[in-house]
């Protein structure tokens, strides 16, 4: 079971699945569990004001975020029509925040989940701008 696991065992796993960029690797050597952090709208409104939690992946958390994303635990099968690519690192309310590990340097890419098909744009130039705009770094 992946939370019973030694953390140099699990950071061996994850780096035989994926090739992660540096700035990843060394954030989940430093984050063994799940980060919240708490965001909130940057509009001046009375009337309207909403918090949302960013769950961001550590090391005990990053393969089982790709469930319901780019695998099905229940039917132990690859998702089709998810990029092989796309390593889902964080989520707010289910919305996924990925990096493309076919680049060099990725930009976290955001998308809404339950639109019939997933439909990405870029949230942050890197992973750093991420983690920066997140505070947690």
């Amino acid at each position: 079971m992946i939370k019973d696991m030694e953390l140099k065992d699990l950071m061996y796993e994850i780096c035989l699945r994926w090739s992660l960029p540096n700035d990843y690797i060394e954030f989940l050597y430093n984050h063994e569990n799940n980060l919240y952090v708490i965001t909130n709208d940057d509009e001046e409104d009375d009337d309207f004001y909403y918090e949302n939690e960013i769950e961001i992946y550590g090391a005990k958390g990053l393969i089982i975020g790709q469930h319901g994303y780019s695998y099905n635990p229940v039917q132990k099968a690859v998702i089709e029509d998810w990029n092989p690519n796309y390593v889902v690192i964080a989520n707010c309310n289910a919305d996924p925040y990925c990096i493309d590990i076919s680049l060099d340097n990725s930009p976290v890419y955001y998308a809404v989940h339950g639109t019939g098909k997933w439909e990405f744009s870029k949230d942050s130039e890197s992973i750093k701008e991420f983690f920066d705009s997140l505070e947690i770094l």
